[in-house]
């Protein structure tokens, strides 16, 4: 089977806006495909499968970095259940996988978006897939360091004013609005975020310039992917290859496609 990427945290759309991006995490049970490495226990799919209870050995093959924000161990959970799931009662059932996966990642946003393809909007099992604009794609760029999830989030506040949760409230709303009608500006205007970026962004100041650099070279959004240190833009398709080009050399880019589908099964 085959699950996509995903990057999430999309502007101000913290822990409930995430896109499914075209790499894939491919696995086998029990017959590996030519370039598939046998998986430990320790790997998150190998964790997910048996805890559902799936029984014999993995085998793995992924472009999904691991520790870069780009959704790595939610894709890998998300198909450890869902080859559990198959081999028990031969379906996957969705609405099952997306708790399943969402508690043992502990939010739901990278975990929709594998699950369903496509922009996914999440308010913890509920979902809402978008239309992703046309003609858009998706810069990546991506630093050697990585960064530590739960390190990450725990160092976030705990809580905000008023007046800045009013604020998150309509950035996310307008984004939400501008992705679903195509509306370029007003997805540049609405994707800004003041909850988690800030306090992120300090610990990784590459990360930080390649945000601005990213707005200064045309993109329709851009925002730190996951808890980073990878940096996610859309942009136009015409405009992706010069985008790539400006963002900072300490970090190597790939330009990428949002996968309109979740899981596939063959």
């Amino acid at each position: 089977m085959t699950v996509p990427a995903s990057s999430a945290n999309i502007g101000p759309g913290f822990d409930c806006l995430g896109v499914a991006v075209n790499l894939p995490f491919h696995l086998d049970v029990g017959e590996p495909q030519e370039l598939a490495a046998e998986l430990d226990d320790h790997h998150p799919a190998t964790q997910s499968f048996k805890e559902a209870g799936g029984a014999g050995p993995l085998f793995a093959e992924t472009s999904i970095p691991p520790g870069k924000g780009l959704g790595f161990s939610g894709a890998a959970r998300v198909a450890g259940l869902a080859a559990a799931s198959l081999q028990r009662s031969g379906a996957i059932r969705f609405p099952e996988l997306l708790i399943q996966a969402g508690t043992l990642e502990g939010h739901f946003d990278n975990i929709a978006s594998s699950i369903y393809g496509g922009i996914t909007v999440t308010n913890n099992q509920s979902v809402v897939r978008l239309p992703c604009p046309r003609d858009l794609r998706i810069v990546a760029w991506i630093p050697d360091n990585k960064t530590s999830t739960n390190l990450s989030r725990s160092r976030l506040p705990t809580s905000v004013s008023f007046d800045e949760a009013v604020t998150a409230v309509a950035r996310s709303s307008l984004l939400v609005a501008a992705i679903a009608n195509g509306d370029l500006e007003a997805m540049r205007s609405a994707c800004q975020d003041n909850l988690h970026q800030p306090t992120r962004l300090a610990d990784i100041p590459e990360s930080a310039r390649a945000i601005a650099s990213a707005w200064e070279h045309g993109a329709c959004a851009a925002w730190l992917s996951g808890s980073g240190p990878t940096v996610a833009a859309f942009v136009e398709v015409d405009q992706a290859e010069a985008l790539s080009t400006a963002l900072p050399d300490s970090g190597h880019c790939k330009i990428m496609e949002v996968a309109p589908y979740g899981i596939s099964v063959s």
